[in-house]
């Protein structure tokens, strides 16, 4: 009886080993997925953090460049134009259009104004 109460103690004692050690095991794949998912998670904060940089300092050229597009087409008048050589255009044919072909077929694409 004594040999049987030993054996099934060192049963025990190994099952309990290979269960301890595959808990070991499976909670250090688990702390491995988790720092993954950790470091992962703090890189792509820190890529937004730059992208939202960066398209601030975007925005800000945008609009200065905007603002000094309209201060420039503010400036242009006829006068200044005219000071660099430039001059009205001039129309020299104009496309007729008669009542009777826009009002006679209104599907036509004349009678909306699309032609060219």
């Amino acid at each position: 009886m004594k040999r049987v109460l030993v054996n099934t103690a060192e049963n025990v004692h190994a099952y309990r080993m290979n269960i301890t050690l595959a808990i070991l095991f499976a909670s250090a794949i688990c702390a491995a997925f988790y720092a993954m998912n950790l470091y992962s998670l703090v890189s792509r904060t820190v890529a937004i953090r730059q992208v939202e940089r960066q398209l601030t300092s975007v925005s800000s050229a945008i609009s200065d460049l905007d603002s000094q597009y309209l201060i420039l087409t503010s400036n242009i008048t006829p006068d200044t134009l005219a000071s660099h050589g430039f001059t009205a255009g001039k129309i020299a044919a104009y496309i007729k259009r008669s009542q009777a072909t826009a009002s006679a077929q209104p599907t036509l694409v004349a009678s909306a104004g699309h032609e060219l």
